[in-house]
Formats: structure tokens, sequence, C-alpha cells
């Protein structure tokens, strides 16, 4: 089944008109008149609706719309210094369950001239809703602003609160509904200066995999690591 990104608020029985992208999509994928679709707004809707044609305008009449909760937290606080491998961990972090991921600016990222920028958002925010149509997720993964990795680390986050280190312990087995943020430094790692700022906030080192890993491959251990966790709490 075909999945449409629609407008956030809507309600069974209404037309709504689809925008210009999944308007493409849709043609791309040869839709039919009267096709029965998915629709996912990013915010909790899960829904189904029959395609209709006004020219040569998509439109959707809204048959069923579910609200879904929001899921419990976990957020990857990733110190990107390339935004290309920074856009994948977006789209596959939403994937493995992640709610949010929050580009750092760190000693070892604020030189590099293709680091992620506050310009990139936009872009970035349509591909975190991208992902949310192909996995079917309800919710679409948030992507913050940057910002330093010292006014991160004066955030309160609540559950979990992990620096991934090589070093560190294993995740726990077992997770419920604690919300889990992860701290994953850049290529070169965190200095160590970095290292005791998020230390001394609390952060426990924690390893994800028995060797160095790049920052995309570690966001992806992480939210990993995390979702396997709560599937094991749930499900015992």
């Amino acid at each position: 089944m075909i999945t449409v990104l629609v407008p956030r608020g809507v309600t069974p029985g209404r037309r709504e008109q689809v925008d210009e992208g999944e308007g493409h999509h849709l043609r791309v994928r040869r839709a039919r008149v009267g096709e029965v679709v998915a629709l996912r707004d990013g915010a909790g809707l899960v829904g189904t609706g029959r395609l209709a044609l006004s020219g040569r305008e998509w439109l959707v009449d809204v048959d069923t719309a579910e609200r879904h909760a929001r899921p419990a937290e976990l957020r990857l606080a990733v110190g990107a210094g390339d935004r290309d491998r920074f856009a994948w961990v977006v789209e596959k972090a939403a994937e493995l369950g992640a709610t949010a991921v929050s580009p750092l600016e760190t000693e070892r990222t604020g030189g590099v001239a293709h680091r992620v920028r506050e310009t990139h958002l936009t872009r970035l925010r349509r591909q975190a809703l991208e992902a949310t149509k192909q996995c079917g997720a309800a919710w679409a993964i948030d992507v913050d602003a940057p910002a330093s990795l010292a006014q991160f680390a004066t955030r309160v986050h609540p559950g979990h609160i992990w620096l991934a280190d090589a070093e560190g312990l294993p995740p726990p087995p077992v997770l419920n509904g604690e919300a889990v943020t992860v701290v994953i430094g850049p290529e070169g790692g965190l200095s160590t200066a970095e290292r005791a700022t998020l230390l001394a906030a609390g952060y426990r080192p924690t390893a994800l995999g028995p060797h160095t890993l790049r920052f995309d491959t570690a966001a992806l251990a992480a939210a990993a690591a995390v979702t396997a966790a709560r599937l094991r709490g749930t499900h015992g």
C-alpha cells in the first residue's frame, strides 16, 4: 500500500489536498483514482484514505484517522562534521525508533566546511518525514538546530544519559519506558575537556561495540541497542 503524507489535523470524512512532492510520488508510483492509501502526518496519525484527482492535483478522501501516543524518547546527540552522513543517520535512526537527533558542534567539527548548519534543517526535516513514510512510523523524528556540546550538556534530559565510549559499560539488556539520550562524538572523538564536561553532567560511558566506531555507525548502534532493550522489556 502506498503511504501518503498529509497535513496535520486531518479527520475522517474530509478531503485533503496532497502537496506537490507527494503528488509527484503518486505519479511515479502510477497511483489510481479510488486507490486505498495509508496516511501519515509525522505527528501520530495512522490512517487510510482514497485517492481522488482534481485536474492534475491529487487529493485524498480520509476514511480513518487514529492518533498514536508519542513513543518513549530516544535522542541521539551527534558530533556531525559531515552533513551527508548526518542526513543518513536521520533516515536510519527514524527506522530504528529514535525520536530526535541533535547535531552537536564540537572542537573537531567547528571548523569543518561541510558540517551541519541551520540552513540544512529544512531539508533534513523533510528527509525525516520521508523516512516516516517509508518505515510506517506514526511519529517523525525531530531534527534539532545545531548546538554546542557545552550548551547541550547543560540541558536536562530525563531518564538514562549515555556517552558513547568504547571503554564504558555495555547498554542494559532490558529497558522499559525510560527516556534515553546518547551523546556520540565526531570523527576523531571528543576532546578531553568535552568528555569531562559530559561526565560532570552525569553522562555514563557506554560501549556500543568492541572497536572504535564512526559517528554514523555509533548512532545507529545506539538506536538499535535501545530499541532491542525496549522490546525485551515489553515482551519479556
